[in-house]
């Protein structure tokens, strides 16, 4: 059963994913996206795709967030929720975004997905052998060993879908 987004229908919301490759957040917020019309999901590897060579291209990363910083603008202005879907496992990766979506009024909740890292390198390689994007372990080591936990004051709300 999807989670009900829209219990205060007067106000917009930010969802904002935060957890490493692997944990969980894409397929959480494409199953709550589908087929609702009123949610956006926002996802620079899915601009990196459109622009880049593929969802590992880093070298459109900059072009890529400044494109999901439009497409949040959008969806806010049009009166529609998001979910913005990337690691933001740091403060400064979110900030921008928490404060966009403050700039339009939403009320901005952290969605945070924490999991063991062998669960993580499981799922990856997983992932990687059905041909998805394959991050490599020296890189979750890094994002793991400088994770900043989302908290309030710098979200509304914080959700732990899954906790460590």
């Amino acid at each position: 059963m999807k989670k009900c987004f829209w219990k205060n229908m007067g106000q917009l919301r930010v969802y904002v994913c935060c957890g490493a490759p692997g944990s969980g957040k894409s397929t959480w917020a494409k199953s709550l996206v589908e087929g609702d019309p009123r949610i956006v999901r926002v996802c620079p590897d899915d601009n990196r795709r459109i622009i880049g060579k593929g969802s590992h291209d880093q070298t459109v990363s900059y072009p890529a967030f400044c494109m999901a910083k439009d497409q949040m603008r959008k969806a806010l202005g049009e009166g529609k929720c998001v979910i913005f879907d990337a690691t933001n496992m740091y403060r400064k990766a979110r900030k921008d975004f928490v404060n966009l979506a403050r700039v339009y009024g939403a009320k901005v909740i952290a969605e945070v997905f924490e999991c063991s890292k062998a669960v993580l390198i499981g799922r990856n390689t997983k992932r990687g052998s059905e041909g998805g994007r394959n991050v490599p372990e020296k890189i979750i080591d890094d994002m793991l060993a400088r994770y900043q936990r989302p908290e309030v004051p710098e979200f509304d709300e914080v959700v732990f879908v899954s906790k460590l």
